[in-house]
């Protein structure tokens, strides 16, 4: 059996690559929660009847959904990914 020794340079890179990519994930499920959130909140909405909803209109409204959440979570949404980091880095 072979063992090669780590490097603390190299270390230190893979720590850094982990949270990195801790952050990003952190950032993509607080996207889906707010993604979420905005459909359940949609859904608390009575229909007016003023504007016709059929596929068409679903569709880009879900559209819209996603980009907003997305928009938000990228400039620091409603700090869920920020908390999910700070408690999970602890780990990395």
């Amino acid at each position: 059996m072979k063992v090669e020794s780590v490097s603390p340079v190299a270390a230190a890179v893979e720590a850094e690559r982990a949270k990195s990519e801790l952050k990003k994930v952190c950032k993509q499920f607080e996207a889906i929660f707010l993604r979420y959130l905005l459909k359940e909140m949609r859904e608390t909405v009575p229909n007016s009847g003023f504007l016709g909803h059929g596929l068409a209109f679903d569709i880009a409204r879900s559209m819209h959904d996603d980009a907003l959440a997305e928009e938000l979570s990228r400039n620091n949404g409603i700090g869920i990914a920020e908390q999910l980091y700070r408690q999970l880095s602890r780990y990395v």
